[in-house]
């Protein structure tokens, strides 16, 4: 695991977490120890679920009634999985919201465009973001996306700037990395027309 690799789990998961205006229970999908750490700077969450991303299907399928206010998914094996997507949204209270793994916008379009959509049917926000990756091979920096879905919370119009600016720990995020994260370029916008659900 790369030094950088904080940035990503960051990314997962403040960027819900200070959309939502009281998440108090989360489910998280994969990921690793740096998700919990992430997850434990948030005094607001009460509860936390960890499922192993092998056999999260039929995990979800057997959670009983029990509703989340957040779902992190932390692997990108689910993409557009759309049986695993109803599973997680039934275990989502009615203003729930996703953050996800996903394909790369610009170099993986079909993917992204499978996963975006598969999202859209059940959400009605779908919203890339964007952050800076783990180290290639050259030393740089390149960019990966993320996805949050969401059927009532905007992540930029909800922002709640306190928790996003006074939470202890941050190293990578705030309010400006949250909102500047959700912009991407022309003809991004013009390629998912219709499919980037904002």
């Amino acid at each position: 695991m790369s030094k950088y690799h904080f940035i990503k789990d960051e990314m997962l998961v403040h960027v819900p977490l200070c959309a939502h205006a009281e998440p108090r229970r989360v489910l998280v999908v994969g990921g690793c120890d740096n998700v919990r750490a992430e997850l434990a700077k948030h005094a607001i969450v009460e509860e936390s679920l960890h499922l192993d991303a092998e056999g999260a299907l039929e995990a979800l399928e057997n959670l009983g009634a029990r509703k989340y206010d957040v779902a992190i998914v932390a692997d990108g094996r689910f993409g557009g999985d759309r049986e695993f997507w109803i599973a997680l949204t039934k275990r989502l209270d009615e203003k729930g919201l996703v953050s996800a793994v996903m394909s790369d916008l610009i170099i993986e379009e079909a993917a992204s465009k499978n996963e975006l959509e598969t999202l859209g049917a059940i959400y009605r926000i779908v919203m890339p973001y964007r952050y800076e990756g783990e180290a290639d091979g050259e030393g740089s920096l390149p960019t990966r996306y993320l996805v949050l879905a969401s059927r009532f919370y905007h992540p930029t119009a909800d922002l709640n700037l306190q928790r996003a600016d006074l939470t202890d720990g941050f190293r990578y995020y705030n309010s400006d990395i949250a909102v500047a994260a959700f912009q991407t370029p022309t003809f991004v916008n013009q390629e998912y027309l219709g499919i980037i659900k904002r």
